[in-house]
């Protein structure tokens, strides 16, 4: 266990170093920030193109405008974003041959692709929950209040269904050599679970990207229970994407 906490440590420190949490931290600062902004000025801005003698009629923006905002920005442009900061988590060292140096320590492979998993977790996690923090506060700053609560079991959610893309991108880099494969993996797996799920009525209600399009429900209630199965597959996907990838790390030999 102490191997695998200084794994972590060094996974995050190299993510640091190679500008990929700086990256996950614009991404979702400028999310975070222009959601409620587009939601505020868009309707000023739609006045402001209307043709002369045309009377353009638009309600009142409300928190409900931010929150579509965000939740459009994290699934089309936050998510594609993070699938390719992570594509090389493990094809990248592969490249680098530095694997067989790494591996000839008293450090399992095992823990090694254990690591990768937890220490992009942890630095996604934080980012994520900061940007929402900031998120919510400039949005009841702007609108008026809404169920913080709520917002909290929306954002937990939307964070287990990233959890899931960046686990499929990572076990895509545990198979393949080059990172912009294992992205094309991740980024198919986007469109898989986004769309293919929902076209298919059988399947449809364990579709994992409910969660972006029952947001609202959640936000006036609370949990809501059509969240049960696409919360269970993807709970199941992730859990099956870092067992695979453990087991198919530890029948691969290492170039050097």
């Amino acid at each position: 266990m102490t191997d695998l906490f200084i794994l972590i440590k060094k996974e995050l420190t190299e993510q640091w170093r190679t500008k990929k949490i700086l990256i996950m931290i614009i991404v979702f600062l400028f999310v975070a920030i222009s959601s409620p902004i587009f939601a505020k000025l868009t309707p000023e801005l739609l006045k402001g193109l209307s043709v002369q003698g045309m009377k353009i009629e638009l309600p009142t923006p409300t928190y409900l405008d931010a929150l579509d905002q965000i939740i459009k920005n994290i699934s089309q442009i936050a998510l594609l974003v993070l699938v390719f900061v992570v594509a090389g988590a493990v094809s990248d060292e592969k490249n680098k041959k530095t694997l067989e140096i790494l591996l000839t320590k008293p450090i399992s492979r095992t823990n090694f692709i254990l690591s990768k998993f937890f220490s992009n977790y942890i630095s996604l996690g934080l980012v994520f929950i900061s940007s929402m923090i900031l998120f919510y506060l400039y949005t009841i700053s702007l609108f008026k209040t809404f169920s913080l609560a709520n917002f909290v079991i929306m954002s937990a959610v939307v964070l287990l269904y990233i959890f899931m893309i960046i686990s499929i991108t990572i076990l895509a880099s545990t198979i393949v050599k080059s990172s912009i494969a294992s992205g094309a993996v991740g980024f198919v797996s986007f469109i898989v679970f986004g769309t293919v799920f929902g076209m298919i009525d059988v399947i449809k209600r364990f579709s994992p990207n409910l969660i972006f399009s029952d947001y609202k429900g959640v936000i006036a209630n609370g949990y809501i229970q059509e969240l049960n199965e696409p919360i269970i597959i993807i709970l199941l996907v992730t859990t099956a994407s870092i067992i695979l990838a453990v087991n198919l790390f530890n029948r691969q030999e290492i170039e050097r």
